[in-house]
Formats: C-alpha cells, sequence, structure tokens
C-alpha cells in the first residue's frame, strides 16, 4: 500500500478524474453518448471506468477497507453516470462542459472530505500560504485581457472604423468570412499569453506570439488589397499587444 497524505490522495483522485474522462473514454463511446443517450451502454462502462479508478485508489494509497472502497466507487460510479446523462440531455457547449467538470470534481472532493477528518485544516494551512495581495492582482492583470482591453482597443479604433465603414473598406463579404467572434477570442487569447510571459520574463515568447500572429495576418493583408484596411488591422494589432505588455511590465514591477 502507498504511504501518501491526504492532499496527495486529492490530487489522485483529481488526476484519475482527468485520465478516466479524457484519456480511457474513445470518441466513439462519446459520440454514442450524444446520439443514444441514456441507451448508450457507453454511458455505463464510462462510469464504471470512473468507479473502478475511485476504488483502486481508495484501496492503494488509504487506510480504507476494501469494501468501503468498493462502496464509496459505486457511489462516485452512479454520481457520474447522472451527471453526464443530465449533461446529455441539457445540450452540448463550452458552458454545460464547465458545469459537469465543476459538478464531477465536488463530487471528488466531497469523498475525499469524508476520507480525511483533518481534510478541512490541510486546506486552511494551503489558504495560510497565500499571498492574497498577490493573487488579487494577477487575477484583476488576467481580467483585464479580456473583455474591458477589447472595449479599450475598439474604443480607439471606433473612428477609424466609421471611416472603414463609410467607405466600403470593410464589407459585407469580408465580415462573412470570419467566424463570428474569432477576432475577440483570438485577442483574448493573445493578450492572456503575452501577459503570462512577461510576469514570467519570457521575452522570447514573446516574440514568437508576434511572428506567428504577423505570419497569420500577412495572408489576409495580402489578399485585401486595401490600404486603409492594412492599417486598421495593424493598429488594432498593435493597440492591442501594447496593453499587454504594458499590464504584464507594471504587475511584474508590483511583485516582489
Amino acid at each position: 500500500m502507498l504511504q501518501v497524505d491526504g492532499l496527495s490522495v486529492l490530487l489522485m483522485l483529481l488526476l484519475g478524474h482527468v485520465l478516466g474522462d479524457f484519456f480511457l473514454q474513445p470518441d466513439s463511446w462519446v459520440k454514442d453518448k450524444n446520439v443514444r443517450q441514456g441507451r448508450s451502454r457507453f454511458l455505463y462502462y464510462h462510469a464504471l471506468v470512473h468507479g473502478v479508478i475511485v476504488l483502486l485508489i481508495l484501496a492503494c494509497a488509504t487506510t480504507a477497507s476494501l469494501s468501503a472502497s468498493f462502496l464509496i466507487g459505486v457511489i462516485v460510479a452512479l454520481a457520474h453516470g447522472i451527471i453526464d446523462y443530465a449533461k446529455i440531455k441539457i445540450g452540448r457547449g463550452f458552458r454545460w462542459f464547465l458545469l459537469d467538470q465543476f459538478l464531477h470534481i465536488v463530487t471528488l472532493v466531497f469523498v475525499w472530505l469524508y476520507l480525511y477528518e483533518n481534510a478541512f485544516s490541510q486546506l486552511t494551512m494551503l489558504a495560510d500560504k497565500v499571498d492574497y495581495n498577490h493573487f488579487f492582482l494577477i487575477t484583476l492583470a488576467y481580467v483585464m485581457m479580456l473583455k474591458p482591453a477589447s472595449i479599450v482597443v475598439g474604443e480607439i479604433l471606433s473612428k477609424w472604423s466609421a471611416d472603414l465603414n463609410t467607405t466600403g473598406a470593410i464589407t459585407h463579404d469580408k465580415k462573412a468570412e470570419s467566424l463570428t467572434n474569432a477576432g475577440q477570442y483570438l485577442g483574448y487569447i493573445e493578450r492572456v499569453l503575452v501577459l503570462t510571459f512577461v510576469l514570467n520574463g519570457q521575452y522570447t515568447a514573446v516574440g514568437f506570439v508576434l511572428a506567428a500572429k504577423s505570419i497569420f495576418r500577412m495572408g489576409d493583408l495580402r489578399e485585401a488589397h486595401d490600404r486603409k484596411f492594412t492599417e486598421y488591422v495593424m493598429l488594432g494589432s498593435l493597440f492591442s499587444m501594447s496593453i499587454a505588455l504594458f499590464t504584464g511590465f507594471v504587475i511584474a514591477k508590483l511583485l516582489p
């Protein structure tokens, strides 16, 4: 039997969930579940996999008896199956995926809390080690890289955007060629990556992001054959990157 502490068991349970949900579930199972829903045998196979994983972890890494480990494994399997079935019935989408994963994790946390009387004290010890000033400062920076930064860039470019719409530089065909809100989410990812690299002092990686985006944009701008549109795109990109870089430098200076 492995000799591990309570937090290690929690991490093992979470690792087991990731393996069971993403690596031990073939795409064919997922497709069959989405089509046949509760009539799919793979829904029950998938739940059984999670139950077995929990059973093995508890039996090998905790002092729980085999019968208790088996009972908890059955409960986890049932809970996992019910949550997955509810998700399939409600519908697909990112928010439902997040809710599905959250409920699975909560189930495992409850199992862990049941197994260890000192679980809360271990969590308290971890919480005491967190520097909340730094945590909230960094969280604020990342949140600012999302919609707030997009709004700032949009406001800065608003007068040029109106000019492009008036002159027809941004045509209906150009808009139709783009995925819905794809540019907005690309901006989110770009700024989050740049902020992360700056906070970790990885300035070479920032250059990689700039180079990758330049290569991507070069094709668009070459096909556009429109000077105003080209300038508009370049301004938007540079303003977006500047916000991320400036925020990263400021936060890095504020952190010890």
